[in-house]
């Protein structure tokens, strides 16, 4: 059975960047007596990654283009990326992926959430809650209530019972291979009518909710997906490999681990500060 963690890197921000790094570096300190966990980052900018002992595959200017709809929604490219990789591995039975975002860090063990990963379940991140108890998913209620969408000849509707999933984490088999086909055609319905940003991983949870349980995996990472904790964690990385540069990668694995991304209460009120003076 093979453990597949996936990274997916693209554009231009460094951040991004440094982030699939040291998260690389940090899942390392707790896989180092797993064999069977492969980290494979997938990337336009292969480069990047020259020094780091990970599977790395190419993302070509084509695929990019194709998968984010020329540009139009990047979000997308996360489904056809997963797929991609699954495909180009040719994992199969028993094997298991979990995509992380590159805003992702361990300060615990992560190999529990391979266990999460089964025939009958997928995991995510997070759940935000049913749709139609959240006045922030209003977006969907409003324009999907009562329609019928067509995939593959089978019949989509908004439930009473559909939840947003936060997707920073998914982790599926290759039975659920499948489903990344269906929910980028509903995705691709979606793009038309429904003003939100969240509609990759909506469709996504919504396919496989279908046909399998979905579990969270959020005690299990750490992040600094905000605005404001990307803003200090881009500064503290940054930092982290401009001072660690020439060191050895078990050396990096070590210190990783040392790193302090979460904000002081201090650094929290200067960044608050700072944008009410902006």
């Amino acid at each position: 059975m093979r453990k597949v963690v996936l990274y997916i890197v693209y554009g231009d921000e460094q951040i991004y960047y440094d982030g699939a790094k040291f998260s690389s570096l940090t899942l390392k300190n707790w896989i180092s007596n797993d064999s069977s966990v492969e980290i494979v980052i997938l990337t336009e900018k292969p480069e990047k990654f020259a020094d780091f002992p990970v599977n790395i595959l190419v993302m070509s200017s084509k695929q990019k283009n194709e998968w984010s709809l020329n540009g139009e929604y990047h979000f997308r490219i996360k489904n056809r990326g997963l797929a991609y990789v699954m495909d180009n591995l040719k994992l199969k039975g028993l094997d298991k992926i979990l995509f992380f975002d590159t805003d992702t860090y361990f300060h615990k063990s992560p190999i529990p959430l391979f266990d999460l990963i089964q025939p009958n379940q997928a995991l995510f991140y997070l759940n935000e809650g049913f749709i139609y108890k959240r006045k922030r998913f209003n977006n969907y209620v409003k324009h999907l209530e009562g329609k019928s969408i067509e995939i593959e000849g089978r019949n989509y509707e908004l439930s009473k019972q559909s939840i947003l999933w936060g997707s920073l984490m998914v982790g599926i088999m290759p039975n659920m291979r499948p489903s990344l086909e269906r929910a980028d055609l509903l995705m691709l319905k979606f793009y038309k009518i429904v003003p939100a940003h969240t509609i990759d991983s909506f469709a996504l949870s919504e396919i496989l909710s279908r046909e399998y349980k979905i579990v969270e995996g959020k005690n299990f990472v750490s992040l600094y997906s905000t605005s404001r904790k990307k803003e200090y964690a881009t500064k503290v990385l940054t930092d982290f490999f401009i001072h660690n540069e020439s060191k050895s990668i078990a050396e990096k694995i070590y210190l990783a681990q040392k790193v302090k991304i979460k904000r002081s209460i201090m650094t929290i009120l200067k960044q608050r500060f700072s944008k009410l003076v902006k």
